[in-house]
């Protein structure tokens, strides 16, 4: 897709008061789409839903490291970010270990840690909606056992850039038993760090949402005070990693797992504001990790539907001059690019 049709699909998005998601009634969460890969922001199917908000989640090192083999990191960064900003839309940056080979275990200092935020925001000074850490209560990740370094992770960026809006933590609610730290235990040795409860917090409530149970985003709401995002989730079509969290994995589950998401996940607060499901595209029939409204071969599944219609009831309608997928403007028999075809 071209710069000028990004920009046409962008003014678009932002002008119609009925496209727009800032239609929303506020019963309503925001809804996001988190993918780094970059095939959402051609896809005229993403576009003709309305979302304006999406997640990119890097190494907090990808604009500070010299060692990163043709500065791969920092060259899909501005790629992603680029595409991001000429289609309109308002990114959220979650900050995640380093990728580097033998680095993944390894916590930047304060003053690192720091420093490369600070040359993301001289980079980037558009966006202004960050997550201090990835799952920061998970034993895959070296802040597990750190929860005061990530509330000091959490006063610099505060510090830094007064102005934009930092999510304290994004916990994910795998199970003791599975390698997580309870929420509660990690979100309170936080605040009793901080002095203070943080205004917003993230959650990845993958096992909640696929086992269809309010237990650990209520978990995370009885916990802290401030408004919560569900930064990462989405219903499990396939996964092939070490996981032992077991739940149901196909297309048609992922779909309701979505719209109990959407429905009865979101509802349960005023203070859960919003929700970015993960991801838009499957690449292989053998991704390590599937959750995603578009499958491998290019069809929508499913949870895509839940989604628009979700969209739809609440009075965000799609642009069907843009794509005649969502179910709203099939049924209505609107043109519109259509996208791939093939077997799910």
């Amino acid at each position: 897709m071209t710069r000028s049709r990004r920009l046409l699909i962008a003014l678009l998005c932002t002008c119609c008061p009925l496209f727009a998601q800032s239609a929303v009634a506020s019963a309503h969460p925001l809804v996001g789409l988190g993918d780094n890969k970059t095939q959402l922001f051609s896809d005229p199917r993403f576009l003709a839903l309305g979302i304006t908000q999406v997640r990119y989640d890097m190494p907090w090192d990808a604009l500070t490291a010299t060692t990163y083999s043709g500065n791969y990191e920092s060259t899909r960064l501005q790629q992603w970010l680029t595409m991001a900003q000429q289609d309109g839309l308002t990114p959220l940056i979650t900050f995640d270990h380093s990728s580097l080979s033998g680095h993944a275990g390894k916590l930047p200092t304060v003053k690192q840690y720091s420093a490369a935020f600070v040359k993301f925001h001289e980079l980037y000074p558009w966006v202004t909606e960050f997550v201090t850490w990835d799952e920061s209560n998970f034993h895959g990740e070296p802040t597990w056992n750190h929860p005061t370094l990530v509330a000091q992770y959490y006063k610099a960026l505060r510090k830094d850039c007064p102005s934009c809006t930092i999510l304290a933590a994004e916990l994910l609610d795998v199970p003791r038993s599975n390698g997580g730290v309870p929420i509660k235990q990690y979100t309170h040795a936080m605040i009793h760090y901080l002095h203070s409860q943080p205004g917003y917090w993230g959650i990845n409530n993958y096992v909640g949402a696929n086992t269809l149970s309010t237990t650990t985003t209520k978990q995370l709401l009885h916990a802290v005070t401030g408004k919560i995002w569900f930064t990462e989730t989405a219903g499990l079509v396939s996964r092939h990693n070490s996981s032992h969290v077991h739940f149901t994995q196909n297309a048609t589950h992922a779909a309701t797992v979505d719209k109990f998401i959407l429905t009865k996940l979101a509802g349960l607060s005023p203070r859960i504001q919003r929700v970015y499901l993960y991801e838009w595209n499957a690449m292989t029939s053998y991704d390590s990790w599937d959750s995603a409204l578009i499958s491998w071969t290019g069809v929508p599944r499913p949870a895509y539907d839940v989604l628009a219609n979700t969209l739809d009831s609440w009075g965000i309608k799609p642009n069907c001059a843009l794509s005649n997928v969502p179910p709203a403007c099939a049924a209505s028999g609107a043109t519109g690019a259509s996208g791939p075809s093939g077997s799910s």
